[in-house]
């Protein structure tokens, strides 16, 4: 089968050994496969970051399983067994795994994955737009950390498609939805039409009030987190969804954290707890498949990817391969 991998600093179509699916496991025909923004630096320049070898990306993946269902894919695998599993917060297992990083990922023909791990779609979802279960269950796992409930103010930073799917989820749930996009450009006029939310530039007024304010931007810099400091309320929450550089500080007056009684918290990836948030993020696109579809982008075919990243300097949009017609 073809699987594009990375060797020796560089990003290459390869010819490997076709997926074996061992007890307990199933092999999964891809046909389509998302481009994630945490992984597009590193297709663009692989020499530059330490990544394991060979590494074969993408954990956006659907595909079709040996009965025929088109199903999503839950690209984290946890032993299952450990006290933090039991708990439903199997993102957090030391013997973590994950699709398109430790394991091999999705931009290729076929995938092994857990049998439990393939989500059949709902019946309403588009296997195009199916690549959004991941970020959605990101964006929804964020909301249910926050300690405060709807209704109220909620401000998300950040207007890709992790924020956008916040917004989706936010409204869905009662809250009063602004979302601050911080290159001062907003989302195209389509999706700004399709999202139930109010779109501002990062300057904003000097007492907004937010409730709850959800950090969602990229984090090449600590300015996100000191906005969010800035738009919530006394007695408010920040939630941490942005994957920070690992040189990024934070230079923040805690003080002010302290006197103001805010809470800090992180919100990584997503977990199991009851009703899984990825099953969730499944059926947040089935409820708002109008607005998904706005989000997404059919880019090309699995050779293709060069030719994508290079039009993902001048797009946005969550950018999708499509590996084979189902």
């Amino acid at each position: 089968m073809r699987a594009w991998e990375i060797r020796n600093g560089k990003l290459y179509l390869h010819e490997v050994a076709p997926a074996q699916a061992a007890e307990g496991e199933t092999v999964v025909r891809i046909t389509h496969t998302g481009i994630c923004g945490s992984d597009l630096p590193k297709l663009v320049r692989p020499n530059v970051f330490a990544l394991p070898e060979p590494w074969r990306p993408g954990h956006e993946i659907v595909g079709t399983d040996p009965a025929g269902r088109v199903v999503a894919i839950d690209p984290l695998i946890s032993c299952g067994t450990c006290n933090t599993c039991a708990a439903g917060d199997s993102h957090l297992c030391p013997c973590l795994r994950r699709l398109g990083w430790d394991l091999p990922g999705g931009f290729a023909e076929q995938v092994v994955v857990p049998a439990a791990n393939a989500h059949p779609l709902p019946n309403g979802v588009d296997a195009l737009h199916a690549v959004l279960a991941d970020p959605a269950a990101v964006a929804i796992h964020g909301l249910r950390c926050t300690p405060i409930s709807p209704p109220g103010r909620l401000a998300v930073i950040g207007a890709g498609t992790v924020g956008l799917l916040t917004a989706l989820y936010a409204n869905q749930h009662g809250w009063e939805v602004t979302v601050i996009h911080r290159d001062g450009r907003p989302p195209r006029r389509a999706i700004v039409d399709a999202i139930p939310a109010t779109f501002q530039p990062p300057r904003v007024p000097e007492k907004c009030g937010f409730d709850v304010v959800v950090d969602a931007a990229s984090g090449a810099d600590s300015t996100p987190l000191e906005l969010a400091l800035h738009l919530v309320r006394e007695s408010g929450t920040i939630v941490v969804q942005n994957a920070y550089q690992p040189n990024v500080v934070l230079p923040l007056p805690l003080r002010d954290i302290f006197r103001r009684s805010i809470s800090l918290i992180g919100s990584f990836s997503y977990c199991r707890r009851g009703l899984g948030d990825f099953e969730m993020g499944l059926n947040l696109l089935d409820q708002c498949s109008d607005a998904v579809g706005l989000l997404v982008i059919q880019a090309g075919g699995l050779a293709d990817l060069n030719v994508v990243l290079e039009r993902l300097r001048l797009r946005s949009g969550r950018q999708v391969l499509t590996v084979k017609d189902i």
